[in-house]
């Protein structure tokens, strides 16, 4: 993988509840150079992370089933608080109704588990160049 030019600057919030595939995201953001990386376990405090007050991330990935809040609401909070905050859904969940949902709200983009760790190189790549 081949870092990112300007990753150092890059803030990225990860909300997922699995531990191992929250070291294998961390560890593919770490690879692309990404500087910081402010991960939660929980939907609500993901949530409570994302205020008008607080300096927006440039990233949100976020896993869709969660304890306290699911990944759908911690897009829709996002979408409503910083609007073009680019947003990555991870789920296991490939239904059409699913993915509806997401893009529905907004969603930037859409990865299902399992996934390789060079897919997620990929997207991270596409949304933050934007």
């Amino acid at each position: 993988m081949t870092p990112l030019r300007d990753g150092a600057g890059l803030r990225v919030l990860l909300a997922e509840d699995n531990a191992f595939e929250a070291r294998l995201v961390q560890g593919v953001l770490r690879q692309l150079g990404i500087g910081t990386i402010t991960a939660y376990r929980d939907g609500a405090e993901a949530i409570s992370a994302v205020t008008p007050q607080a300096m927006p991330f440039h990233l949100v990935i976020s896993d869709w089933n969660m304890p306290g809040a699911t990944g759908l609401d911690l897009l829709r909070h996002v979408r409503a608080v910083w609007r073009h905050t680019p947003f990555l859904m991870l789920t296991a969940h490939a239904g059409v109704d699913f993915v509806t949902n997401a893009k529905a709200n907004a969603v930037d983009a859409y990865l299902v588990k399992p996934f390789a760790p060079r897919e997620l190189a990929n997207r991270v790549t596409l949304l933050v160049a934007r």
